[in-house]
């Protein structure tokens, strides 16, 4: 899944699509939507996610078919 870094601007905290689900959510957040915790704008693997992000990306897609 491929995304494009727009970002906006809402109480003045930059605002990203999440790598998961293209919710807007800011950087270091929780999404709202699928739960992956943005780990900056690179979203590397790891972290506190349970899971990588190819299988958080699939996972996302399977459940919203």
């Amino acid at each position: 899944m491929t995304t494009t870094k727009k970002s906006t601007q809402s109480d003045m905290q930059e605002q990203f699509p999440c790598p998961v689900c293209g919710n807007m959510v800011e950087e270091w957040e929780i999404c709202d939507v699928c739960n992956w915790e943005n780990t900056g704008k690179t979203n590397i693997d790891g972290g506190p996610n349970k899971m990588t992000l190819a299988e958080a990306q699939k996972a996302y897609k399977l459940k919203n078919k």
